[in-house]
């Protein structure tokens, strides 16, 4: 099954999801068509198998960034978090053009939705629990709300759109700006 997701993830990342069907999801994973439908039954099947893969790697790595962090300021910590999110989407660009661009026809995607809920709520708990550190009156649901959309669409429009501002400069102002938004 590996075997066929790698090659489903190679076809999708090169073709889009239009241009990805079972017969040449088949031919790159070396196997009948018979063979593929054994363990999906369309082409639907083997895309959210192969984006639930690619969020549960998302999740993976964010979540070692988030530990690797450790002690030091917030401001520190929240820029490598975001410096780690914008490595991996260009890392997987191709594949997060499929994500954004063919997901939506799919319908809901429970797993991204439920990476972007841990994010948020990671978030959430680490303004609740740093509320002496950010500007008075914060609320935190909004800002929750606002930081979890921002970063997440500047840095998918960063990747997607690659305008010519290196890398390094985005994320110091996205980091900026954040930390303007919620600093004292």
């Amino acid at each position: 099954m590996e075997r066929i997701l790698d090659a489903a993830t190679r076809v999708l990342s090169e073709r889009g999801y239009d241009g990805a069907s079972t017969n040449r999801i088949a031919a790159e994973a070396g196997l009948s068509n018979g063979s593929l439908y054994q363990y999906f039954p369309h082409k639907d099947a083997i895309v959210v198998a192969v984006l639930d893969r690619f969020a549960d790697h998302l999740a993976e790595q964010l979540g070692r960034e988030i530990e690797s962090a450790g002690p030091g300021s917030w401001q520190a910590g929240g820029r490598a978090l975001l410096d780690a999110q914008v490595r991996l989407f260009e890392e997987h660009a191709d594949l997060l053009r499929v994500v954004v661009e063919q997901v939506p026809r799919l319908g809901p995607f429970d797993k991204l939705a439920a990476l972007q809920r841990r994010f948020t709520d990671i978030v959430r708990v680490y303004l609740l629990l740093n509320r002496d550190s950010f500007r008075a009156g914060l609320d935190v649901d909004t800002t929750v709300w606002l930081l979890s959309e921002t970063v997440g669409q500047v840095s998918i429009r960063y990747v997607l759109d690659r305008p010519r501002i290196p890398r390094e400069r985005f994320v110091d102002e996205l980091a900026e700006l954040i930390i303007r938004y919620i600093d004292r």
